[in-house]
């Protein structure tokens, strides 16, 4: 059930101040009309799809298909500091909500009644792709004044225009809700799970200073169709030597700076899906673009890897030159990227870097990587797959079985999408009882395992699924 300990709701409700800058509660303070005692619930970016919300997913919005990615992550509802979730600052207002009406049709296109919202106006559409999104509201509960950005469509319905900006009652037929408020505007008002407010339309220049302006959301509608992979699509990597095209798995997995455009393009004829491998957490002292990495982003070498040095992922040039990497993807024509060492949280690498400070540099790369319509790997980081893996396509894990670390990456199996484990034990790859033990063991849980050697060259590869070259 959606619900926090009385206390913690005690607590946030004593820290709120009553009007926070809102003006008197009971008064209208805008020329739109008061809806009175609507019946309100609440919801969360990121909440998945379950029986409380009728299997509705809000990884997406109705206007924006990669809306937990623009967020920065899962809205957390439980775990929160302040009106944030604990693990992150979100990129857009956390003081979000949902009303049961949508201007444009299923394929994007203005509905016709939509030219009767009273501020409707042709310039705002062509700005925003939406005259309702990022739209305020003024929520009222007892002495309580919130307010909040217009982010989604629901509850349960999304063309009841009569209510939303006329005098009826919602006629949403599952619970009768006419409201859906984000964990912010529920913690700031101090609500139930199911409860009753008044609410309003004001315009921009109404909306008082508050928490619901740390941070304000622009972004306008964006529908770009995210890829996806098959939770049964075969992986093969090779990352060093003559690439190999013998090899029938569905995704290959190829150097980003090594690779030509014409390979890429070859593989991708032949019906491959091509992933391109990076290091996004070291220095590559060979890599063309090294030079724009500032010395003072440069830390510790990695053990056992001569001309590779960890990086300050929290350095704003080292996230540009890991853009710069992902757009160089997608002029080449990768489908995807495989972003390495993105873990260096737990290694000495010379710098004082954080869970929140390997999760934001993540969520970082995750967002490029969808905002240009890319697939993306995460790699190895156990530790945070589960508060990361609704935000990549797929995991690669390095030696999950030798290190005991598989069942970390469940998460992506639950989610429908694939975990490819590599393996680099020459015992393996000698004594094919103990392999086909070790196949057995993973695939009963849904993870693909291949043999390689460690500097991935081609030399060989044994795997589970399509067998030994």
């Amino acid at each position: 059930m959606k619900r926090l300990a009385a206390a913690v709701l005690a607590a946030i409700a004593a820290a709120s101040c009553g009007g926070g800058g809102g003006g008197t509660t009971g008064e209208e303070v805008s020329k739109y009309p008061v809806h009175r005692h609507v019946k309100t619930t609440w919801f969360y970016v990121g909440e998945p799809a379950t029986p409380d919300n009728n299997y509705i997913s809000n990884v997406e919005s109705a206007w924006d298909d990669i809306w937990l990615w623009h967020y920065g992550g899962v809205d957390d509802p439980y775990n929160r500091t302040g009106y944030f979730p604990s693990l992150f600052t979100p990129h857009q207002n956390p003081f979000y909500f949902a009303l049961p009406y949508n201007d444009l049709t299923p394929n994007g296109t203005l509905k016709k009644s939509a030219e009767k919202i009273p501020w409707f106006s042709w310039e705002l559409y062509r700005k925003n792709g939406s005259v309702l999104k990022n739209r305020w509201i003024r929520i009222v509960k007892g002495d309580k004044v919130a307010y909040a950005q217009w982010e989604d469509v629901g509850p349960f319905g999304e063309d009841d225009f009569n209510y939303v900006f006329g005098n009826a009652p919602p006629s949403n037929p599952v619970n009768g809700a006419g409201l859906d408020v984000s964990p912010a505007v529920r913690d700031y008002l101090g609500l139930k799970d199911v409860d009753y407010v008044d609410w309003q339309f004001v315009d921009d220049d109404q909306v008082p200073s508050g928490p619901w302006k740390e941070v304000v959301t622009t972004t306008p509608v964006t529908y770009l169709s995210p890829p996806s992979l098959s939770e049964n699509a075969t992986l093969y990597i090779q990352l060093t030597g003559e690439l190999r095209t013998d090899i029938p798995a569905n995704v290959y997995e190829v150097d980003l700076f090594n690779t030509s455009n014409q390979t890429i393009k070859e593989l991708k004829d032949a019906g491959k899906t091509v992933i391109c491998y990076f290091s996004a957490g070291t220095l590559e002292e060979w890599r063309p673009d090294a030079d724009q990495i500032p010395e003072s982003a440069v830390g510790k070498q990695v053990e056992g890897w001569p001309g590779e040095f960890w990086l300050d992922i929290r350095n704003p040039q080292v996230r540009q030159v890991m853009k710069r990497r992902i757009l160089l993807a997608k002029e080449k024509g990768c489908d995807g990227v495989d972003p390495d060492n993105v873990d260096g949280y737990t290694h000495n690498t010379g710098f004082p870097l954080t869970y929140k400070d390997q999760y934001s540099f993540n969520a970082y790369l995750a967002l490029v990587a969808k905002e240009n319509r890319l697939l993306i790997a995460l790699k190895n980081d156990p530790e945070q797959v589960k508060d990361l893996y609704e935000l990549f396509d797929f995991a690669i894990v390095e030696e999950c079985l030798e290190f005991n670390t598989c069942n970390l990456f469940l998460p992506f199996l639950k989610a429908g999408k694939p975990v490819y484990d590599i393996e680099y034990n020459q015992t393996l790859l000698q004594n094919e009882e103990a392999f086909n033990r070790a196949c057995e063991s993973l695939e009963s849980e849904g993870i693909q395992m291949s043999l390689y050697p460690k500097l991935l060259n081609g030399s060989y590869v044994k795997s589970c699924q399509f067998g030994s070259y």
